[in-house]
């Protein structure tokens, strides 16, 4: 009986405790490298400085092709690197707060076509998204920075 015991138990799935850190790393590391290989970090970055090109046009100064590329060019000597540093140590990130089974999960989905796909269109999205959290922090901040003074003041 003590044998079909250790038999039944030996047969059982591991838990998720059994995975280790490092077998989460390795994984999310693959995914990471996956995300990058279809990521289109210029757009990401053109979103970055998108606000102050509507900025400077609603200020009724217009910008040159050759000023809006300088500045362009200038966000992406700024931020290329040490963006793809971050994503590459979000690895780190995912293994302390996802299973294996998800980050698995993950690699497995943008490995197919349609995660290809989706990562490819991030961008846009985010750019889609931009302007509409801009404007809903800049309509709330006017009311809720007195807010927080107050809060930090202890009034």
């Amino acid at each position: 009986m003590k044998h079909f015991v250790l038999a039944a138990l030996l047969a059982l799935p591991l838990p998720a405790l059994a995975e280790t850190r490092e077998d989460r790393v390795a994984a999310a590391a693959e995914y990471v490298e996956l995300a990058l290989d279809g990521f289109d970090m210029a757009a990401v970055i053109e979103t970055m400085y998108q606000p102050i090109l509507q900025q400077v046009a609603q200020g009724g100064q217009t910008l040159t092709e050759a000023q809006v590329g300088e500045i362009r060019q200038l966000y992406l000597d700024t931020f290329t690197d040490p963006m793809t540093a971050l994503m590459r140590d979000q690895a780190q990130i995912m293994a302390d707060i996802m299973t294996l089974g998800e980050i698995t999960a993950l690699r497995d989905f943008y490995a197919t076509p349609e995660g290809k796909s989706v990562m490819a269109k991030l961008p846009q999205l985010t750019a889609a998204q931009q302007p509409g959290v801009m404007a809903l922090v800049n309509d709330q901040m006017e009311g809720l920075m007195p807010q927080v003074l107050a809060i930090i003041n202890g009034e």
